[in-house]
């Protein structure tokens, strides 16, 4: 176990959700299981970027505290990050040995926030559905299953036309366990009114939008032999109890947070963050080896990584 990199993603990862830490806790093991043993490929195409900070951080990138995904938000929408209006501010970001040749995502704004990092040498905003890339030209994929997928089984289908033969599809999924430890979704089900709409409202989608790529390790390798894939390998972590931290964490009071944050002056600002920071990150970290089952090994996780092969 690699404790240099679990320590450092926890931290860039931390900085820039300190209002969600447990998002940091997500990204963390995730960045972990694809990066450790993964034969990355410099110039891969990355599928589902969103805005491009989970691949910078993971492939070695960071921000400087006073940047955070907080800064840019309208909390008005539903995907409070759906805007792009202040800078990006990012160190050693095209110094890194590896980096995608192309990043392709279906929101404009993110496209915009990947071009700003200069992470990836080229952002493309696109249908995930209807990829504008040559036939069976690339090596490496990586596919970031993304918010807002219009159609999984099309846009696995343009992956495939895109891969070279026995090229390497790396993707990340999830395992059918997630559906049991959605806490906002399942306190909306139990209780009535008031109280159901309010985590109905906290849940936000999130059940059903990620119910749609869950299913049993076998019944996904079943999917990608029928689209053409032959399985390599999986990895797989996270356990119940961690996503339904996740789940709930500060999110009925993130909204207040944001403007609280937003209202002090940037050093002063900047100053209160480092303070939540340094408390709250040796409890992430103990709860990052508790929950992750790297260590205590699990059949009950719900992060799940599939290594496949065009045939």
């Amino acid at each position: 176990m690699n404790l240099i990199f679990i320590s450092s993603r926890l931290w860039r990862y931390l900085n820039i959700y300190f209002l969600k830490p447990f998002d940091a806790i997500n990204d963390t093991l995730t960045s972990y299981l694809l990066y450790k043993d993964e034969a990355w490929q410099n110039d891969y195409i990355e599928i589902g970027s969103g805005d491009g900070m989970f691949s910078f951080i993971m492939h070695g990138g960071s921000f400087p505290l006073k940047f955070d995904r907080f800064i840019d938000v309208d909390i008005s929408k539903k995907d409070i990050f759906d805007i792009h209006k202040k800078k990006i501010l990012t160190k050693n970001n095209n110094n890194l040995r590896i980096r995608p040749q192309i990043s392709v995502d279906a929101n404009l704004n993110h496209v915009n926030k990947i071009s700003e990092i200069g992470f990836s040498k080229k952002a493309i905003h696109s249908s995930l559905e209807d990829i504008p890339l040559e036939n069976g030209k690339y090596d490496f994929i990586f596919f970031y299953t993304a918010h807002g997928l219009k159609n999984f089984s099309s846009s696995i289908n343009e992956a495939h036309r895109i891969l070279k033969k026995n090229g390497t599809l790396l993707i990340l999924l999830f395992n059918s366990f997630v559906k049991k430890n959605f806490l906002c979704h399942a306190i909306s089900k139990k209780s009535k009114g008031k109280i159901s709409e309010y985590f109905k409202n906290l849940d936000n989608g999130r059940f059903h939008e990620i119910s749609n790529y869950s299913k049993e390790s076998s019944d996904w390798k079943l999917f990608f032999d029928e689209k053409g894939f032959k399985f390599d390998k999986e990895k797989s972590g996270l356990s119940g109890v961690a996503w339904k931290f996740y789940d709930i964490q500060t999110r009925p009071i993130l909204k207040f947070l944001i403007k609280f944050f937003n209202f002090c002056s940037p050093n002063l600002r900047t100053l209160i963050k480092l303070f939540w920071m340094i408390i709250i990150f040796p409890f992430l970290w103990v709860f990052f080896f508790l929950s992750s089952n790297t260590i205590f090994k699990s059949k009950k996780n719900y992060f799940l990584f599939l290594n496949l092969l065009k045939k």
